[in-house]
């Protein structure tokens, strides 16, 4: 397949020159473009907006979004490792990452961010919509400047983005309630256990807790739902104390925790030899995996979070390099962890 840069050469004439015909753009002779299109013709070219790319030395930059990331345990470190893979597979087409990070659990920190990532043009923007209210109104300066984003983990209906990458939330949330109530007893009750105290903002924690209560519901079960918020603190005193007061009701016999942070409880858990608590919670990290191999927690639900990362880098990619327009919702494989398969991953 020719490129731009062969049809040039081939019509003597620069790269501008052929691009300006590729797209019918003024500033070329009748001559000089009739020739130009001969040659196309002849050579049956086609245009590679890659290669095209690369000839005209265009740059593109492609702004992240996400929450900042602590240690390896953070759900957001799997994400942000396949970000970086992408970055690197994509470099070599001239097209760079730029990173803004916010506390997941501040929205004055995401506000701030968001802001810093406005002040500057990109081509594109993933990003995680983790409060929804502050994500809606900078998303009309991205609609203005016809900037094209990607949402991963939460999805945020009525927006324009050009894809959601990540699980049904709704959906996960009603695979855990049922496999609870094959955990527990009737007469039993249930924690769900959140660790926001605006988890209003938070579409996908909502949601899963919205798909766990409705399966309750359509089952006409007697099983008792109970919600409560941890503390907002790093006082492992103060959590342990809050805990221990929450689970003196005897009859809870089953935790929900619909984050990442399932960690926190099962720590008290195995700390405080409580097995008799069933346990479900979310994602794939390294202390996860621990807990789930000791059966602390009985089930885990994966989001492939590395792939949320890197599918939504390389559909911004192939959407401003390629033309290729993703599929609006792109729901991944709602994926269950127990300690019979966390080997073989």
């Amino acid at each position: 397949m020719k490129t731009i840069k062969d049809i040039a050469a081939l019509a003597n004439v620069s790269i501008g020159t052929v691009d300006r015909v590729i797209h019918n753009r003024s500033g070329v002779s009748k001559k000089t473009k009739e020739r130009i299109e001969k040659i196309i013709q002849e050579h049956n070219f086609q245009i590679n907006k890659t290669a095209r790319t690369l000839a005209l030395n265009k740059k593109y930059d492609i702004a992240v979004l996400i929450p900042a990331i602590e240690s390896s345990s953070d759900f957001w470190y799997l994400p942000k490792k396949g970000i970086e893979k992408a970055s690197k597979e994509i470099e070599i087409h001239r097209t760079s990452v730029s990173y803004f990070y916010f506390n997941q659990f501040d929205s004055n920190s995401f506000k701030e961010a968001f802001d810093k990532l406005l002040e500057k043009t990109f081509d594109a923007v993933l990003l995680a919509p983790v409060f929804l209210i502050e994500t809606k109104k900078r998303l009309i300066q991205l609609e203005q400047r016809k900037t094209p984003y990607v949402f991963i983990n939460v999805e945020l209906q009525g927006a324009n983005n050009i894809s959601y990458i990540g699980q049904h939330s709704f959906d996960s949330g009603t695979l855990a309630a049922k496999l609870m109530s094959l955990l527990i007893h009737d007469n039993d009750e249930v924690l769900i256990v959140k660790v926001r105290k605006d988890n209003s903002h938070h579409s996908a924690i909502e949601d899963r807790i919205s798909g766990f209560k409705s399966y309750f519901n359509t089952q006409a079960s007697s099983i008792k739902i109970n919600e409560v918020v941890l503390p907002k603190t790093k006082d492992q005193i103060a959590i342990d104390t809050f805990i221990y007061k929450t689970l003196a009701n005897q009859h809870i016999k089953g935790l929900f925790v619909p984050s990442s942070k399932v960690s926190i409880m099962a720590k008290y858990i195995e700390e405080h030899r409580l097995k008799h608590l069933k346990l479900i919670g979310y994602d794939l990290s390294e202390e996860n995996a621990l807990f789930i191999k000791n059966e602390t927690i009985n089930f885990l639900i994966d989001q492939n979070a590395f792939f949320q990362g890197y599918e939504g880098t390389k559909t911004l990619f192939n959407f401003i390099i390629n033309d290729i327009v993703p599929k609006k919702n792109r729901y991944l494989p709602i994926k269950l962890l127990t300690k019979e398969n966390i080997k073989y991953l």
